[in-house]
């Protein structure tokens, strides 16, 4: 199984990506998956503006047709997600409306952080995900006092946040393994 860990956010200072950095490393140690990272930051998506709906499918935009192939590439996602205002960021959203069929039929869960651990922000990115015809999981991790586990610019994760990712990841990869079965015989 193919996991993208997307980061949310694109902001300066940043906690996204020492995250994201922690939870690749702890994934990709696992023999049952690849995995890969992904930083919005390094798409820089323009604001969505082109003409055909996504889901038409006829992806005319280079970064668009790039994109694609990319987010093609996953049997599941494992979305960063920061709180801002009591919702998600708006470089994520962005990212996910370039995109239809890629997203479809495959499970996410969810890194939350920020107030409250992020829970109201994926509990909104979740309504989303079912708008793009995905497969949002109940499990989540949810880091709470983010600021106090960093050392040396890298996020310091607990026991507990690492068996709780151990968890998610569980759960993600059996998601995987049954929805990418059903969409093989699906399409034969």
């Amino acid at each position: 199984m193919h996991i993208q860990i997307i980061i949310g956010s694109v902001r300066e200072g940043r906690r996204g990506r020492a995250i994201g950095e922690w939870a690749h490393r702890i994934s990709a140690a696992r023999p049952d998956m690849t995995v890969e990272l992904i930083d919005l930051k390094d798409w820089n998506f323009p604001m969505f503006h082109l003409a055909k709906p996504p889901a038409m499918g006829a992806y005319d935009d280079p970064l668009q047709q790039r994109w694609a192939e990319k987010i093609g590439k996953a049997d599941g996602y494992l979305f960063l997600c920061p709180e801002y205002n009591h919702s998600f960021p708006s470089a994520l959203k962005n990212a996910l409306d370039y995109l239809y069929a890629e997203w479809g039929r495959k499970p996410a869960s969810f890194i939350g952080y920020g107030p409250a651990g992020g829970i109201r922000a994926v509990e909104q990115l979740r309504l989303l995900l079912i708008e793009l015809n995905m497969a949002p999981l109940g499990s989540a991790l949810h880091l709470f006092n983010v600021h106090k586990k960093f050392g040396q610019d890298q996020f310091i994760g607990s026991d507990e946040d690492e068996a709780k990712l151990g968890g998610v990841l569980d759960d993600l990869l059996w998601w995987s393994r049954t929805l990418r079965d059903g969409r093989q015989r699906i399409t034969g």
